[in-house]
């Protein structure tokens, strides 16, 4: 009978001994991963945003021949709170890699590549800046354009109307 309860106990003393921090974490707003992030001591950057509803992240800025960047996260889906999973591709060797990200605050993420289920390796990575808005973040679509703070709003120019009657 000791046999029968030691395991019992040692499950019920290990869930016990878990430390408050291993409960998931707060869910923070969708769109909160969206934006440029880096990894401490590198250059390497990558912008996050929406794609077609799935995430997706390229290389940030763009390479200096004016060639697209390359896009290191494709079509990953939403798979727990702050967690998403899809494909990681390594410009460095050519290949593709399952990938998981976990947005761990909201200026910091972890980046896991894994080559098979338990041979991986993480990242942390530290938000540059955040993304006006997710939908103009395509290489194709400009940023929206913004009035210079140095600009008095008096001196900006009113649109132009058509004159009711000359």
């Amino acid at each position: 009978m000791l046999r029968k309860l030691l395991p019992a106990t040692a499950l019920a003393f290990l869930a016990a001994a878990l430390p408050a921090s291993a409960a998931p974490a707060k869910a923070l707003p969708p769109d909160a991963i969206y934006g440029v992030w880096g990894r401490v001591g590198h250059d390497d950057q990558l912008e996050f945003y929406d794609c077609e509803g799935k995430l997706c992240a390229k290389g940030s800025p763009p390479p200096a021949d004016g060639s697209e960047p390359p896009l290191i996260l494709r079509n990953a889906v939403k798979s727990a709170a702050n967690q998403w999973k899809g494909d990681l591709f390594n410009p460095e060797n050519g290949k593709t890699y399952g990938g998981k990200i976990t947005l761990d605050s909201q200026n910091q993420l972890t980046l896991t590549g894994c080559l098979i289920a338990f041979l991986c390796q993480s990242e942390t990575w530290t938000r540059v800046s955040k993304a006006s808005d997710p939908k103009t973040l395509d290489s194709k679509t400009p940023a929206p354009k913004t009035l210079d703070s140095k600009t008095p709003a008096s001196k900006t120019p009113a649109p132009k109307t058509p004159a009711a009657d000359q």
